[in-house]
Formats: structure tokens, C-alpha cells, sequence
């Protein structure tokens, strides 16, 4: 019987193989220990979550006001603010996609120097390395309480985002085009408007549509250090312990966010 040849380099990949399993291993055994994880306390848990869900349950979903309630009942109140929600997330995404979209093409490694794209990236690194909700309570110090510093914390943290995942759409564009504009002395403008613009503007879409649901979701939570919308008075309910009517707020953005969702997703079904 012949035996076939060893396949070189087998046994190093092996070894490459089983030394990144380890080091995954280790690392999640660590995160493990560190994160205290006790699953017996998880399955002891049940009554606690009982009682909470009992105090959220029913939702109060009265629209008029009561004799036992005289005050906005929160499923009126909650309409009012859903729209604050939006136009937070809405003119938040807005304003940041119009500086990453010129960022993200700075930031391709592919299309600038060095000396360009690395310090853009650097910068685009810093921005969304600083939670939104820490933005949310730099704007609110700086001018004052409202949508207004919601709208700028999302704005500034979407340019991070976003102008990374541009850039690395553009990392990955086809390069023939380009150097076919190249050598007939297509500048640099033209270039990215007809080599690169027309592989990427699908995915940009896409990329932007994704973060506008995920600044609905950023929104409201910015609710809870001032910011107007659902996520304001779910706090101010929860403070009152009035947890019905937090049930209630909460419903109202599950609803919120499932509809933009598939609004969002009949928008990239056809942009395919």
C-alpha cells in the first residue's frame, strides 16, 4: 500500500490551530471568572423576575384621562414623544453621514496617502470610542437640557461609525476601474465619482440605514440623563415607581423600533 506524501506544513498548522483555540479558551475563561457568571443564581432568579414583571403588568393603556388618573395617561404621553424620538435619531444620522461620507474616503487606504488616511482614521477611532451617552452629558453641560444635545451625541458618534464602515467599503472596491481612469489623467474627485462611488453606494445605504436603527435604540436611552424622548420619561416613571406606565413606554419603543426595522428592511430589498 503507498502511503500519500505528507502535506507540508501540516503539522505547523495544526500547532498554529490548536494554539488559537487555546488563547480563545483562556480568554473566555477569564472573562468568565471576571465577570463573576453563576448560572445557579441565574436559575434561582425566577422569583425575583416574577415579582418585577408583576409590578410592570398589566401596561397601562388608558388614553383618557381618569378620576383615579387625572394626569396625561402615559400611552398619550407616549405618542407625543415618539416623534421627539425619531427626529433625534432621524436629524442625528443625517448630520453624521454628511461628515463621514467625505470622511470615509479620506480614511480608505486605497484612495489617500498616509499622511491622510491615517490620521483620518485615528480621529474617526477616538469619536466612536466615546459613548453616546457620554456625549449626551458633555452637550447637555454644554447647552443645556433637551433634544438638541441628543441630536449632536448622535450625530458625533455616527461619524465614527459610519466613516469607518465607509472607508472599508471603499478598501474593498474593484481597482481596475480605477487605474483605467488613471492613465487617461483622471483626477482625484473623478476617480472616486465614477471607479468608486458606483461599487459602494448600495452598501453605503445599507450601512446607513442600519445605523438609524441603531440610533432609534441610542435615542431613547439618552432619555436618562436629559435628553428628550421615550427614554426621558421611562426614567421619570421609573423614578416615580409607577412601573405600568414604564411597561408601557417600553412597549411603545419595541413597536417604534420594529417598524422602522421593517421599513428598513423593505428599503434594502430594493436597493438590491
Amino acid at each position: 500500500m503507498i502511503m500519500p506524501p505528507p502535506v507540508p506544513g501540516k503539522g505547523k498548522r495544526i500547532a498554529v490551530h490548536l494554539f488559537i483555540l487555546a488563547s480563545v479558551t483562556a480568554v473566555l475563561g477569564w472573562s468568565w471568572v471576571g465577570t463573576e457568571m453563576n448560572l445557579s443564581e441565574l436559575a434561582g432568579s425566577g422569583s425575583n423576575l416574577r415579582l418585577f414583571l408583576s409590578r410592570m403588568l398589566p401596561p397601562d393603556l388608558t388614553w383618557n384621562p381618569t378620576e383615579a388618573r387625572p394626569f396625561v395617561p402615559p400611552l398619550r404621553l407616549a405618542a407625543a414623544t415618539v416623534a421627539v424620538t425619531l427626529q433625534i435619531s432621524l436629524l442625528g444620522t443625517f448630520l453624521g453621514t454628511l461628515a463621514a461620507f467625505g470622511l470615509g474616503f479620506l480614511a480608505a487606504e486605497n484612495l489617500t496617502p498616509i499622511w491622510i488616511h491615517h490620521p483620518v482614521k485615528t480621529m474617526l477611532a477616538l469619536l466612536r470610542s466615546i459613548p453616546v451617552l457620554v456625549l449626551a452629558l458633555l452637550f447637555v453641560a454644554a447647552v443645556g437640557l433637551g433634544p438638541f444635545p441628543g441630536v449632536l451625541a448622535i450625530a458625533i458618534h455616527s461619524i465614527g461609525m459610519l466613516g469607518k464602515l465607509f472607508a472599508e467599503q471603499c478598501e474593498s472596491a474593484e481597482w481596475g476601474v480605477w487605474e483605467a481612469l488613471d492613465s487617461v489623467g483622471a483626477n482625484w474627485l473623478q476617480k472616486v465619482r465614477f471607479a468608486i462611488w458606483p461599487q459602494v453606494s448600495r452598501q453605503f445605504a445599507s450601512l446607513i440605514l442600519f445605523r438609524i436603527d441603531m440610533n432609534i435604540r441610542e435615542s431613547a436611552v439618552l432619555g436618562f440623563v436629559g435628553v428628550g424622548g421615550l427614554g426621558l420619561w421611562i426614567e421619570n416613571y421609573r423614578r416615580a415607581f409607577d412601573y405600568r406606565s414604564v411597561a408601557t413606554m417600553v412597549l411603545v419603543t419595541m413597536l417604534v423600533v420594529l417598524a422602522v426595522e421593517q421599513a428598513s428592511i423593505q428599503i434594502r430589498r430594493r436597493l438590491r
